[in-house]
């Protein structure tokens, strides 16, 4: 995959953004800062992501972060700039599940507002960070023997959703911050192109998870309900969305930014 660089993980220590840091090591990288609310699980999946590297030299952190909180996250980007010297690779899997899904007229809106400020001002924060570092470092070739793919000073992802194309009932706060996220990363996308800076965006179907664990306990969702509004017949796994992660990260993405890669097994494509 050509994953050589520094990655900083932001939401790292579990679910979507463990599964894509040890993807990260497992792939090549050089080292790796993980930044979670929980820092026990941040260190926890830097110990996975040393067991899984073969790079040699390979290094590894752990940080607490709150991605509602400017500092906070500016404070990690710091750590990863002081320490590794270069950020080559960002991933921003921190967000809030859905707790109550309930029509809008009914939404709590404590809820409402916290799912924005973390979704939604998080992505925002992460990016005004990293954007802010990756424009001033060195621009390196995509693949120095093919000059006419261009160059690079970092590759940022943010993890949307399937609800960042499509709506479905009940899930006001989640889809309203999910759009949010999409738009979030074209606009970046298009600042930061001319400064050799792809921006991309994942937008999964139902994942294996504590949120879905959580969600099966809701009326109505139980059982196959997720799985069966998949085309596939499954909820995705962690590791699937990695992998797409992995690829927007790499040189072998070096045409595609301000994209939303879809990985829904279908689901968006269904009518009814």
């Amino acid at each position: 995959m050509d994953i050589t660089g520094n990655a900083l993980i932001f939401g790292g220590g579990g679910g979507i953004g463990r599964a894509t840091a040890l993807a990260f090591a497992e792939a090549g990288a050089a080292g790796l800062l993980i930044a979670d609310l929980d820092l026990e699980a941040a260190k926890t999946t830097a110990s996975e992501a040393t067991a899984a590297s073969k790079q040699r030299g390979f290094r590894v952190e752990a940080v607490a972060v709150d991605v509602t909180y400017q500092e906070s996250v500016e404070s990690v980007v710091k750590q990863m700039v002081d320490s590794f010297g270069r950020i080559d690779y960002c991933v921003t899997c921190a967000g809030v599940p859905v707790r109550t899904p309930a029509p809008i007229a009914d939404q709590l809106v404590d809820e409402f507002i916290n799912t924005q400020n973390v979704n939604v001002n998080g992505t925002f924060f992460v990016l005004r960070a990293v954007l802010g570092i990756m424009r001033h470092q060195e621009s390196k070739p995509n693949f120095p023997n093919a000059p006419t793919r261009g160059s690079t000073r970092g590759s940022v992802v943010a993890m949307g959703s399937a609800l960042s194309i499509n709506a479905g009932p009940y899930f006001t706060q989640y889809t309203t911050s999910k759009h949010a996220v999409l738009g979030l990363v074209k606009t970046a996308a298009l600042d930061s192109v001319k400064e050799h800076i792809r921006v991309n965006c994942v937008c999964p179907t139902w994942v294996e998870s504590n949120m879905t664990q959580q969600l099966r306990q809701i009326e109505g969702m139980g059982g196959d309900a997720m799985a069966a509004s998949v085309p596939m017949g499954r909820l995705g796994a962690a590791e699937e969305v990695a992998d797409a992660v992995l690829f927007l990260c790499s040189p072998r993405a070096s045409l595609i930014t301000g994209s939303s890669l879809v990985a829904d097994g279908g689901q968006t494509v269904k009518i009814g």
